[in-house]
């Protein structure tokens, strides 16, 4: 299989972790305070008085802001760009498997 085909692959895993992850946060709403592990979304989470609604949006801007630099770093260095993706793809697929079974 090509590269091009491994990088559009491994863009679609980040975002598709992303997306559920923000489906996760949307289902558990009532609870996702005592849920969320991560400090900077708690942090959002609390600026927003407990609602997701800047949590969600930040989320999901920054999913964007990832696979638009992935995607320019490939048109541009191809050589750095497949470690690169492979490594958030990977970080995202250990995500995965914690939202999943933990």
């Amino acid at each position: 299989m090509r590269t091009s085909a491994w990088f559009l692959i491994m863009c679609a895993l980040i975002a598709a972790v992303s997306i559920y992850d923000t489906a996760l946060v949307i289902l558990f709403r009532d609870h996702i305070l005592q849920l969320e592990r991560n400090p900077m979304g708690v942090w959002l989470l609390k600026a927003g008085a407990g609602d997701i609604e800047i949590f969600v949006r930040v989320k999901l801007a920054g999913t964007v802001a990832v696979v638009a630099i992935l995607t320019c770093l490939w048109r541009y260095n191809r050589r750095t760009a497949l470690p690169v993706t492979t490594s958030i793809a990977a970080w995202q697929t250990g995500l995965l498997a914690y939202l999943t079974f933990a």
